[in-house]
């Protein structure tokens, strides 16, 4: 009896809610027509765009879908994928929203994508025709006063905004009919998708609840876009018509691997630019008295505040996510124009030392490897750097009735250029190397000799060796780094008057502190 009454009861409570799965179709053309100019940023917006959703959004990698440079054909070839993956979704039960990102050139009603022509109400029927129950359709495509994302100067297209006839269908134009849609060199990408993109990292966030909606998000690029295009004019258009609900969140900053915040007391326009390339990832105006929190991939920035005609900057460093808190008193002041000729290659922290400790092959042959320690200096000049390092091994191994103990002193110079790998920094390039071997002999039965004879002498050898060198630079808290490096080395040490050649080579481990 009591198990039917639990059965009972559990059956009158409501099912719980099915989460729904999204899709993302990101697609961007920097190709138009054959006539038009050729866009900068297009293809890079659209990488975004997929990115954030992946990112913030809740998008598993491999229902994000971007394409560059497809012509008309290709996405209505992938639409039909996609429609076939939201029927797969819904026949499990699983509700489905599709986001459909699309810039390129355009004119007339009509994307110009690599040669061929897509209308954008057919983008819309494709989009409604996948089947899914929420279908969010953003368009960035017009011309502009810039670099006109058409052909040329003339009347710009008209951006079809009738009331959707399927409810839960949400359309968002950069324009409305017969502006410009802009494209910035000074952002690396559309203004409008530039804005729309900060607005999704967390900027956006009026109600303070982590979570980024599609009111909140269109509100605030629409705000940033009228007032950043004043002198030409660009309107962004929303329509909606979703039923059962008022919104409908986008992206979760508060979820975010790595975020960048804002104290209450910072004011002014912020610029956050990755390292080691300049691309800016997400621009805010920041009150005082609002406290901020804005997502951003891991990895190293610099944050930016034009004051006049200087510029103050921050380093930002979450190579492996986390929280990083911008402390106005950490800024530092750089000259406007320094700043505008060296671009991304601004160094903070250009100086470092550090402490190693090697496993070194034997420079002479049929004698045991080394350790040494060692100490160093390494240089960074943007996408380069050098070093000197000093070091001193020391070795023990027997000769022919002999004791025989090394001592070897090296300096080095090495560089060459340096990558980013993530939070790893790569560096190769070339070392040279001088060194001082002193040799020092004990004689079986010493003691007993010494009644009669010297000791014998040491001897002191110079040597030399060139090679190839890589190492890595992995950060592990504040300043603090760690270091791998491998060495192969073609060594010369003139040992009994003539010279030794061999082949070598080095390990080194290290822990280094940026200055």
């Amino acid at each position: 009896m009591r198990l039917l009454v639990l059965l009972v009861l559990l059956s009158s409570l409501p099912a719980a809610a099915v989460e729904p799965v999204r899709l993302v179709v990101s697609l961007g053309s920097n190709y138009g027509r054959p006539d038009d100019a050729v866009l900068q940023h297009a293809e890079d917006d659209a990488r975004r765009v997929r990115d954030v959703f992946v990112e913030l959004g809740g998008v598993e990698a491999s229902r994000a879908l971007v394409l560059t440079r497809p012509t008309a054909t290709q996405v209505r070839e992938r639409f039909a994928e996609v429609a076939g993956r939201v029927a797969e979704l819904k026949a499990s039960g699983r509700p489905v929203q599709v986001v459909v990102f699309a810039t390129s050139h355009g004119r007339n009603g009509v994307l110009h994508l690599t040669g061929s022509e897509l209308g954008v109400s057919e983008l819309r029927e494709l989009a409604g025709r996948t089947g899914a129950e929420l279908r969010v359709v953003i368009v960035d495509a017009c011309e502009s006063g810039v670099r006109s994302k058409g052909a040329k100067k003339g009347p710009a297209y008209a951006l079809s905004l009738a009331t959707p006839s399927v409810s839960g269908d949400v359309f968002v134009s950069s324009s409305g009919a017969r502006e410009a849609a802009q494209e910035w060199d000074a952002l690396s990408g559309s203004l409008f998708t530039h804005h729309l993109l900060s607005a999704l990292r967390g900027d956006a966030d009026a109600d303070h609840d982590g979570k980024v909606s599609l009111m909140e998000a269109y509100a605030y690029a629409e705000r940033r876009t009228v007032a950043e295009s004043v002198d030409v004019g660009q309107h962004p258009q929303f329509d909606v018509g979703l039923a059962g609900s008022s919104d409908v969140t986008l992206t979760e900053p508060s979820k975010a691997r790595a975020r960048v915040s804002f104290d209450e007391g910072l004011e002014g326009r912020y610029v956050l630019v990755s390292q080691p390339r300049p691309d800016i990832v997400v621009e805010v105006n920041k009150a005082k008295g609002r406290a901020l929190s804005v997502a951003v991939p891991p990895g190293r920035y610099v944050l930016r505040q034009t004051r006049g005609f200087s510029v103050a900057m921050q380093e930002v460093e979450l190579p492996f996510g986390g929280v990083a808190s911008i402390d106005g008193r950490r800024f530092v002041t750089r000259d406007f124009g320094e700043v505008a000729l060296k671009g991304g290659e601004l160094e903070f922290h250009p100086h470092a030392v550090r402490l190693t400790g090697a496993l070194l092959s034997t420079p002479i042959d049929e004698t045991p490897a080394r350790w040494s320690v060692g100490l160093s200096y390494r240089l960074a000049l943007g996408a380069w750097w050098a070093q000197a390092a000093a070091g001193w091994g020391t070795a023990s191994y027997r000769g022919s009735a002999l004791g025989i103990t090394d001592h070897r002193v090296t300096a080095r110079l090495s560089g060459g250029p340096r990558f980013w790998l993530g939070p790893v920094i790569v560096m190769v390039g070339a070392v040279g190397e001088v060194s001082l071997l002193r040799q020092d002999f004990t004689r079986e039965r010493e003691a007993e000799i010494r009644k009669s004879y010297p000791a014998l002498p040491g001897r002191l050898t110079p040597g030399a060796a060139l090679g190839p060198q890589a190492s890595v630079e992995v950060p592990l808290w504040g300043p603090l780094f760690g270091t791998a490096a491998v060495s192969g080395l073609v060594r010369a040490l003139p040992l009994e008057g003539g010279a030794t050649w061999s082949l070598g080579g080095d390990v080194e481990l290290g822990l280094g502190l940026r200055l």
